[in-house]
Parts: structure tokens; sequence; C-alpha cells
């Protein structure tokens, strides 16, 4: 039982004759329980993917009527874009949704998009491309499911648009099964088609087979340094690009 021991009764019978006597004034009546002590932590750090939610948001705000291709983000990100922008969102099992204009479309990215060619202003996916083809979703086992995806994507996104993305970096690694890790130098050449624009790293936590908590005052910076990473190691890093225009990648 995560709940076992009780609040005092005399605290407890104490607490409801107040809130009875109180109520009653303006006709209101509760049945009372002496529920088992819960004890929560006030403090809320928020997550990697509220921060991805909140950096990509400030990036767009003077922005309307965006074609946004999404991979990934979390369902409240996505509604929240849609008020503004039109959102594609590809998922592997639709979720229930009768109040946002997302398009919710089921697709395994290791497979070609059915898009047609520059169809989107921005890309956004956090968390998530370093683990397509791993199976850990119910996706296709594909070795070379990023790869092709990423040909994919060249094909549906204009020439100068933007591409927001959320990985983890350290020591270049596969770790089957489960996802891959990124050197800072590994991600540009991936994306060799895009130019970073801007970029923040994420110091609050070093994942990993132990993870470990920053003893670091500021917990966004610019700092890529991998060298005292272990296997498993790594932290969070947020990439904005900028897709390069044809002329500029034929030159």
């Amino acid at each position: 039982m995560l709940f076992k021991k009780k609040h005092p009764n005399k605290e407890y019978l104490k607490f409801i004759e107040s809130v009875s006597n109180e109520y009653k004034k303006i006709g209101v009546c509760f049945e009372f329980r002496n529920h088992p002590i819960s004890k929560e932590n006030p403090k809320e750090t928020p997550d990697h993917y509220g921060i991805f939610a909140y950096w990509v948001a400030n990036k767009l705000k003077d922005l309307k009527g965006c074609n946004i291709l999404d991979v990934g983000n979390t369902k409240t990100a996505n509604l929240l874009n849609s008020i503004n922008h039109n959102i594609n969102a590809l998922v592997l099992e639709k979720p229930i949704d009768d109040i946002s204009n997302v398009n919710w479309t089921i697709h395994d990215i290791s497979k070609k998009l059915n898009f047609i060619d520059n169809t989107f202003d921005i890309f956004t996916s956090p968390s998530s491309l370093h683990l397509v083809g791993q199976g850990r979703y119910g996706d296709n086992k594909d070795p070379l499911a990023l790869i092709n995806f990423i040909e994919e994507l060249k094909r549906v996104m204009k020439d100068g648009s933007k591409m927001y993305l959320l990985l983890p970096l350290g020591k270049d690694q596969l770790l089957y099964g489960y996802h891959f890790i990124y050197s800072f130098e590994t991600i540009k050449k991936i994306f060799k088609e895009w130019t970073v624009m801007d970029y923040m790293v994420d110091d609050e936590v070093k994942f990993g087979f132990n993870k470990t908590h920053s003893k670091k005052e500021k917990r966004f910076d610019q700092d890529t340094d991998i060298s005292n990473f272990e296997i498993g190691q790594y932290k969070i890093i947020y990439l904005e690009f900028k897709k390069n225009n044809y002329l500029d990648q034929t030159s």
C-alpha cells in the first residue's frame, strides 16, 4: 500500500467540525473520510519536454499559420501549438482528441512520408529521433530508419525551414534496443543539410546507468564537452536548425 498511516483522529475530528460548520452557512454538506497521510514534494522542476515546449513556443511567438510536422512532441504541446499553426503529428496510435485542430496521422517514420515536396515550414521532435528503428514503441526494427527519415525530411521541408530537436548528447554510442547517443560533432554530420542556428545543453541531469544531478548554479549553457562521460551517460541538448537552400547544398 502506498498510503498506510492515517491522520490522528483528534486532529481529523477538529478539522471536519470546522469545515462542516463553515460550509453549512452556504448550504453545503460534505461527507467525510480520514484519508491516509499523503506528503508531496512542493518543488516541481520543468522536465525536458516542458523546456522544449517553452523553447519552441518562444521561438515561434511572432509567427502564425506555419505548417508544422511533428514526431514525438507531447500531446499538450501539439494542442497548444495548433492554436496558431497547422500541426501534422505523426504517431503510432491516435490519441482521443476532439478539441484541437491537430492532424494526428498514424505513421511509422521508418517508412516514406505521405506528403508532397516542400510542404512544411517547421519540424519539431523532442527526444524521439534517436529512438526510431529500435522497436521500443511498436515501430519496425530498422538500423537505417533515422538516415532514411532524414532524407524524407529533406524532401518535405521547405528551403529555409526550421527544425527543433531534443537529443541525447554524449559519446557516440548505440544502446541496441534502447537508443542512440550522439556527440555534437556527429549531430552536425547527420544533419549535414541543415545549419545549427542555436542550441543549449541541459545540465540539470546526466542520464545513464548511474543518473547524477548537476551542482552548477545555472541549468542551461552551451558546454558540449563530453570527455568525462562514461558508456551510457548523456545530457539533453536542444537544437535549432535551418535548412540550407538547394543552391547552397549543390554549390
